[in-house]
């Protein structure tokens, strides 16, 4: 059924098509007003957003009138952008409208408890995606998304949702009563819970539910064989979530695929819901009795020749992972009562076994040929013999990290190998490592912190603000440019210049983030907020002030004080770690988070790869990432377009020449508030426009402007034939060198022979709104010189931060949220790149020589090499 966001896009287009320009506006102030305010748009979605996350890191008591009256002002604020964005874009996006509305309905959904659409009674694995974790329970998502989203061995299965255990419950009259009055009762209702056990066993099952899980049940057995076995699993709401349920809930093993038999596994498991230490748990994490809803997961048996377990970390150490593996079905292992072989595994690109211990395996769980299993002793041969080899040990170890590098926390992972050695992936869930705390721990509990050490020198002090709050320690790595996050090491502390959103690419490994220029309302903030990750922005100089490789203890306070203290304090880090209620286990704060993974996450990140399509948004935080990136995308477009058919636009904004000490002819079209004063002519002192000032500043830098022709040798001048002839008959690319200016914005196009620059940069007073977009292509010699100079183009912007694509003799770069001071420092570093860049390509003769002429550039020489 469309929602009002369906309905509001589906009303929209057919207004932008009766426009009779389904590209967007041409007139380039109405552009840039749209432009102006997806943005402010999306920054009070942002501070929304950001003050959600607060919430969620724990200090607040809340009810879920503050959820709802968060959401609905979220909402309206994407909705203006979604609105400015399509008449920007001319509605190109309808996606987005859909993606919103799915992202509305299940948001809305949980803010009011209620139950999953009817008609989803049983999905296959290959039909779960990102949007129906609610409906089939964390168990059975967290194994869907090994199968569809890593490609990952995974047995064939299918879900019973928690709308088929709503209609289950429904069906049954009595059962349906006695769960209303568990849940109303102050008793003791322990006595009433073998009953309920009953009523669930003796229930049958509504038509629908039966119809669909017979098709279900027949589909299965095409899959696998009319004589295929399933395992039937329990897969509550929040199993697999923050909190595991192990051991909680039921299981059914090797059940026969038939509809008689998968009902009754299915009663046994609901049944298990209503166990006495079942609901001891349930008690605990904030449910009323009754009121958690049952997914049951029903997964193709394997006839398992090894089975086991993978830890991706150790009694703390993240760096270290845990292999234990028996004979036959893994129930061994789970359950602890066979002595299984141990490996530990050091992760790495190339995974290193490091210690093995051969246990004595004495029992194994087999199953039987008519259904059920049995625990048998192990055969004499097999007792003292290893299950894995080699091999099989670093697969498991590289599959293992994969999944967590997926879901950005350490796994605990079940699996099985059969007689043919194929592996297949039975279970992931979230793992608590040791020393981490649990429900009860620390003040709530009555313990007193332990005491701080002192003496430590403090390195950094109440400089910065503070995005998450929190305590952590770690080698510090200092970020220069972003092709080096592949170099940051686990649980460093990583200091950068500024920050980005790419960083979510080494966050999960992160102790913490310290960075010299930042908000708190950043994509990168946001990310920070959502994994729980300690956070300063905006500290200044952190970067001189933190020495590369010092181990460093940071606190991020209550109260916004920040300390970086030399060395590793375990005591400061205890103190953290006990201190506070553990509000993140109250059911209002965990209704909340659920929520915002709907909204936080980001899975956009770098604009110039081909994943950052509308079709990719899962989440708000992927909506504004992706409009705010388009949006620019269109605004370069749409520049460059003006540029090149200048006549509409000077109808309404007159052409002026700029007069400039070098020998560029620039002419400027103000739009608003880009230059002072009147006249044909302008000087530089009257340009008003900070991005125009910075680029102007660089290209007439002492000594960057080399006057004069470069002569071309050899194959560099057939190639510069041939390309004039090129380049004449593609007609050439914007003639004129031309800017557009506003008090706020430049798009710059310029011509230096076979040379074409276009910058294009928004400059105001909120970082997270400005950026820098600069595209380089062309030059005269050959394509191997072309490609040189590229390439030390390439490595000069990489010091300033720049996100970098480049293919032969076309680079593009891409810089944002940065305030508009940096930003006129860096435009300034890219006005020198251009003027002096102009004819190296005829002279860079060697790789040696790039990388000659780039560091004399960054240290202020700028000699042509001869």
């Amino acid at each position: 059924m469309p929602n009002r966001f369906q309905a509001w896009w589906q009303a929209l287009l057919p207004r932008l098509s009766g426009r009779g320009n389904p590209e967007g506006p041409s007139d380039l102030k109405t552009m840039l007003s749209h432009f102006q305010a997806v943005l402010d748009c999306n920054n009070q979605a942002l501070e929304v957003m950001t003050d959600m996350g607060e919430k969620l890191g724990g200090d607040y008591l809340f009810d879920v009138n503050y959820t709802q009256r968060a959401y609905d002002a979220l909402s309206g604020h994407i909705g203006g952008s979604l609105r400015h964005f399509a008449l920007l874009t001319g509605g190109r996006y309808p996606q987005l409208g859909e993606v919103q509305a799915r992202l509305d309905v299940l948001v809305r959904r949980m803010l009011t408890s209620a139950g999953p659409p009817a008609d989803r009674l049983v999905l296959f694995y290959d039909e779960i995606t990102w949007d129906l974790a609610e409906e089939v329970g964390g168990k059975n998502y967290h194994l869907a998304e090994l199968r569809n989203s890593l490609k990952l061995p995974t047995p064939a299965a299918f879900a019973l949702t928690t709308a088929a255990f709503d209609l289950f419950v429904r069906h049954n009259n009595r059962l349906a009563a006695r769960l209303q009055d568990l849940g109303s009762t102050a008793a003791d209702i322990d006595p009433l819970l073998p009953e309920l056990q009953e009523l669930v066993r003796q229930g049958s099952f509504p038509e629908p539910l039966a119809v669909a899980l017979e098709d279900a049940v027949g589909r299965m057995r095409s899959l696998q064989g009319q004589e295929c076995r399933l395992a039937v699993r329990s897969s509550a709401e929040e199993e697999d979530g923050d909190f595991s349920f192990a051991g909680q809930f039921g299981t059914v093993l090797n059940v026969p695929c038939t509809l008689e038999a998968v009902q009754q596994a299915y009663k046994e498991v609901v049944a298990s819901l209503f166990g006495s230490g079942s609901i001891a748990y349930q008690r605990h994490l904030g449910y009323d009795p009754g009121k958690l809803r049952m997914a049951v997961g029903c997964v193709a048996m394997i006839e398992a020749r090894v089975s086991g377990v993978t830890f991706t970390a150790s009694d703390g150490n993240r760096e270290i992972m845990l292999v234990s593996a028996a004979w036959g079905l893994g129930k061994a292992v789970v359950d602890g009562f066979t002595d299984a072989d141990l490996y530990r595994v050091r992760k790495g690109e190339a995974p290193e076994i490091i210690d093995t211990r051969v246990g004595r395996k004495e029992q194994m769980v087999v199953n039987l040929p008519g259904g059920g299993i049995e625990t048998v002793d192990t055969p004499a041969g097999l007792r003292g013999k290893a299950c894995l080899t080699e091999g099989e040990v670093l697969e498991l170890a590289r599959q293992a990290m994969l999944i967590e590098e997926h879901f950005r926390t350490p796994q605990d992972i079940e699996w099985a190998i059969d007689a043919k050695g194929r592996f297949f992936l039975l279970q992931s869930r979230s793992l608590r490592l040791e020393g981490e705390p649990a429900a009860g721990e620390g003040e709530a509990a009555g313990q007193a912190a332990p005491p701080v050490e002192t003496g430590q020198p403090v390195l950094l002090r109440n400089q910065g603000l503070v995005v998450q709050k929190g305590t952590a320690a770690g080698p510090v790595f200092i970020l220069r440019h972003a092709d080096e996050l592949d170099q940051v090491p686990q649980g460093a502390v990583l200091v950068a210049r500024n920050d980005s959103p790419h960083f979510v690419r080494v966050i999960p490994f992160l102790a913490a983030i310290i960075t010299d220029v930042g908000v708190p309302t950043s994509h990168m903030a946001s990310i920070c907020r959502e994994l729980g990750l300690p956070t300063v922005v905006n500290a200044g100089n952190a970067t001189a002030l933190l020495p590369p490789g010092q181990e460093v203890t940071l606190r991020a306070g209550e109260e916004g004080e920040v300390a970086v203290h030399q060395g590793i304090l375990p005591g400061l880090l205890r103190q953290y770690r006990q201190a506070g209620i553990k509000m993140r286990e109250l059911y209002e704060l965990r209704r909340q988070k659920y929520i915002m993974r709907y909204i936080a996450p980001l899975h956009l990140v770098n604009p110039l790869e081909e994943e950052f399509a509308a079709d990719k948004c899962r989440t708000i935080h992927d909506l504004i990432r992706f409009m705010h990136e388009k949006s620019v995308q269109e605004l370069v477009a749409k520049a460059s377009g003006a540029g090149r058919g200048l006549t509409s636009l000077l109808r309404k904004s007159p052409l002026r020449r700029l007069q400039l000490p070098i020998p560029v002819q620039l002419l400027l079209i103000d739009i608003g508030g880009g230059v002072s004063g009147k006249g044909e002519t302008v000087e530089v002192d009257q340009v008003l426009s900070p991005p125009l000032r910075g680029v102007l500043r660089g290209m007439t830098a002492p000594g960057v402007w080399h006057g004069g022709g470069m002569a071309l040798r050899g194959k560099d001048l057939l190639a510069g034939i041939t390309r004039a002839a090129e380049l004449a008959e593609a007609g050439g690319e914007a003639g004129s060198n031309l800017a557009i200016i506003s008090g706020e914005y430049l798009h710059l196009s310029l011509r230096f022979g076979y040379h074409f620059n276009v910058l294009d940069s928004y400059c105001s007073g909120t970082p997270r709104n400005n950026h820098i977009y600069f595209r380089f292509v062309g030059g005269a010699a050959a394509i191997t010189s072309r490609s040189r100079r590229i390439q030390l183009m390439a490595d000069v912007l990489a010091e300033s931060g720049f996100i970098l694509k480049t293919k032969g003799d076309l680079l593009i770069a891409r810089l944002s949220n940065l305030s508009c001071p940096r930003a006129e420092e860096i435009l300034e570093q890219v006005g020198r790149l251009i003027a002096f860049t102009r004819q190296l390509d005829a002279v860079l003769d060697s790789d040696e020589m790039v990388a000659r002429v780039a560091r004399d550039f960054l240290a202020g020489r700028y000699t042509i090499p001869s």
